[in-house]
């Protein structure tokens, strides 16, 4: 049970409403304490004037006519009245000794220094007594000179259990206060464990291969639990992507191979048979060496996408003549500009000389002039160029084709991506864009539906990046 988050969270939020609460109680009880002894000062402070001025006059009257002292029973009415005791400092009693009328405080004052207005707080132990009281002196005097002063006193332990009176309303206020907040904690740790428990079932269903999983739903990402379920989302999303993308490719790689695979078979089989003649044995030859040269160009490419994301292939720097590698691919694509009708421009005059790999820049640039070609219509153009700019060469292949919808710029370049139309297994743009970040460059498309493509090579024009191995 308490390995439940659920009961973890409730359990925290209402331990630290608890702790809080007996933190915030005893800071409450030493200010009620603090304030009561200040409550109780200031009533024996208001109380003590009238006090003295009787005994004062009672003294005075004593002492120069002789009138008896106040009686035991006058003090006791002055201590019930004012609830509290009545005692004296000073050298001697103000009144005979055998009369026991005031007991002594002590001498916690300096009753000789005290002016008639002067009163004064302390806290002391009477002689003989185990409790300490806190008290408030005012001086009295015969004929007008100081002879000890009055004192007013409650017991301190009094004072400071004045606070159980009402212990009894703050408990069940706090109670009922406890009470409410395990509530609301209990609701506030379900709400923040329902949407955990939504991504964890989520998980299983993608663990035993169900992708169609929505857990972000009308959430916002506002909060780190929302953050959480759309980045969760935004995962089983390319999960899907991916999935579809790899179903894709096993029915383009299929039928890539079904078809050289069934040539091969057709041709063999007709020559096994005598169904070739001498006259046509090298046509036959000939087409299935195309068909294994294709089957051959399949593997070399699946074969350099494994290596690239495995960090695996290996690069040769070489000083590469731009202009000599540009022209070996444009060379290589200019029966087939003739062959569809389209216009082939290569100002390439100047290029640059690199430190690269110039058959990885070769494969990256003949790739992107075959997928130029392949989308431009009759009559249109594809461009070969470059430019140099901060150190960096880029070589810009830029067709009239149909261009490409912004919303999938960044999904050609992914594995196994091919838009509708296109022929092979959508590995080459995938390809070149891992050989880019090898050489220590990239690979970027700008296009707009309707006008065309430009594919872009950038690349150091002084050195490779990581040493030509990545």
């Amino acid at each position: 049970m308490l390995r439940s988050l659920r009961t973890r969270l409730t359990l925290l939020f209402a331990g630290t409403l608890l702790l809080a609460t007996v933190i915030a109680g005893a800071a409450s009880i030493r200010l009620y304490q603090s304030y009561n002894r200040d409550q109780t000062s200031n009533e024996l402070r208001s109380q003590v004037g009238g006090a003295a001025r009787y005994f004062d006059a009672a003294l005075n009257a004593y002492g120069h006519s002789g009138h008896h002292s106040p009686t035991r029973a006058t003090v006791g009415q002055i201590e019930s009245i004012c609830g509290c005791r009545v005692l004296y400092t000073g050298n001697v009693p103000p009144f005979p000794v055998g009369n026991r009328l005031i007991s002594f405080a002590g001498k916690g004052v300096d009753w000789q220094t005290m002016r008639p207005d002067d009163r004064v707080t302390f806290q002391f132990q009477p002689p003989g007594s185990d409790h300490t009281y806190i008290g408030v002196a005012a001086p009295i005097g015969l004929s007008g000179q100081p002879v000890g002063a009055i004192v007013m006193a409650k017991p301190l332990a009094d004072v400071n259990r004045a606070w159980t009176k009402v212990a009894g309303r703050v408990a069940v206020g706090t109670g009922i206060g406890l009470l409410v907040a395990f509530i609301l904690a209990t609701f506030v740790a379900r709400r923040i464990t329902r949407p955990l428990k939504e991504l964890g079932a989520a998980a299983d269903r993608v663990a035993r291969g169900d992708l169609e999983v929505h857990v972000a739903g009308d959430r916002t990402a506002d909060d780190e639990l929302g953050q959480l379920a759309h980045r969760f989302q935004g995962m089983v999303d390319r999960l899907r992507e991916v999935d579809e993308l790899e179903r894709n490719f096993l029915m383009r790689v299929t039928h890539e191979l079904r078809t050289p695979v069934t040539a091969i078979s057709g041709h063999v089989q007709a020559m096994n048979e005598g169904l070739v003649g001498p006259e046509d044995m090298d046509t036959s030859l000939d087409a299935v060496s195309e068909e294994v040269r294709r089957i051959g160009r399949l593997v070399d490419d699946l074969l350099d996408l494994t290596r690239l994301e495995a960090h695996q292939f290996r690069l040769v720097r070489e000083e590469v003549g731009l202009e000599a590698l540009l022209e070996q691919a444009a060379a290589s694509f200019r029966d087939r500009a003739r062959a569809n009708d389209v216009s082939f421009d290569t100002p390439i005059a100047g290029a640059p000389t690199i430190l690269s790999d110039g058959d990885r820049v070769l494969q990256i640039v003949s790739n992107l002039l075959d997928n130029a070609f392949r989308w431009t219509p009759r009559k249109g153009t594809v461009t070969l160029s470059y430019a140099t700019a901060n150190s960096t060469a880029a070589i810009h292949i830029t067709d009239t084709g149909p261009g490409i919808p912004a919303a999938d710029q960044d999904a050609v370049f992914h594995p196994f991506y091919s838009r509708r139309g296109e022929g092979g297994t959508g590995l080459g743009l995938s390809i070149g864009r891992e050989l880019a970040h090898a050489l220590g460059g990239r690979l970027t498309v700008d296009s707009e539906v309707g006008q065309g493509t430009t594919f872009t090579l950038s690349l150091p024009s002084s050195h490779l990046n990581g040493g030509g191995v990545r």
